[in-house]
C-alpha cells in the first residue's frame, strides 16, 4: 500500500495540460497502486494520475461498481463514440460536492494499455462508459465543468453552499469544505441517491 496522494486544486496547471504518452521511466505498478489507494481513500469511482500530481497519461476506474473491479488504463484513447447520448449527473473528486448534468455518448470503443504494457481494445456502455469518458477528459486537459454552461455551474455552487450551511447549522457546527472533504463527498452522494 502506498501513501494517499493529495488531490490537486482545480486551478493547478497540470489539470489544464494534455497528458502525452506515458514516459518510459514511469513505474506503472506504483502509479496504479497510488491511484487505487487515493481513489479508495477519497471514495471515488475513477481517478486520473494528473489529479494527484502525477504527469502521466493514466487513470483508473471501477469497471464494475458493485464488485469494485479496478481497471487501469495507460495511454487511453477513445476510438469511436455512439451517436446516442444521455445526460446524467456527474461529480468529480477535484470539485467536491459539485454535481453537474453532463451529456455524453452512451457507448464508446477504446484502446489502452494495462500496468504491464499489454494493449487492450474494449467497448464500454452505461456507467463504465461515462466514467471512462470523464477520466479521459482529465487526460485531455479538460473536465466536466467545461461541458456545461456557466449558469449550471453557478447553480451547482449555490446548491453546495446551501448544503454546507445546513451542515453547519446541524450536527457539524465546525464544518468546512476543506477540512471535512470526505464528509461532504459522502453527504453529497447520499443526497443524490435519495
Amino acid at each position: 500500500m502506498s501513501d494517499v496522494s493529495k488531490l490537486l486544486e482545480p486551478n493547478n496547471l497540470i489539470l489544464r495540460t494534455r497528458m502525452e504518452s506515458v514516459s518510459k521511466e514511469c513505474d506503472r505498478e506504483k502509479v496504479r497502486q497510488d491511484l487505487i489507494d487515493s481513489m479508495e481513500h477519497y471514495q471515488g469511482v475513477g481517478l486520473s494520475a494528473n489529479q494527484i500530481g502525477i504527469a502521466e497519461r493514466a487513470f483508473i476506474l471501477y469497471e464494475d461498481i458493485n464488485t469494485r473491479k479496478v481497471l487501469t488504463c495507460f495511454n487511453p484513447k477513445i476510438v469511436e463514440t455512439s451517436k446516442e447520448e444521455i445526460s446524467i449527473n456527474e461529480g468529480c473528486l477535484t470539485y467536491p460536492g459539485i454535481w453537474l448534468m453532463v451529456k455524453r455518448p452512451i457507448a464508446i470503443k477504446v484502446e489502452f494499455e494495462d500496468e504491464k504494457g499489454k494493449k487492450h481494445k474494449r467497448t464500454f456502455d452505461d456507467l463504465s462508459s461515462r466514467i471512462f469518458q470523464h477520466e479521459y477528459d482529465h487526460m485531455e486537459g479538460t473536465d466536466f465543468t467545461q461541458k456545461v454552461s456557466r449558469l449550471k455551474i453557478e447553480r451547482a455552487m449555490k446548491k453546495l453552499n446551501k448544503t454546507v450551511k445546513k451542515l453547519q447549522k446541524s450536527k457539524w457546527e465546525s464544518f468546512s469544505l476543506t477540512s471535512d472533504f470526505t464528509d461532504i463527498v459522502q453527504y453529497s452522494h447520499n443526497l443524490i441517491l435519495k
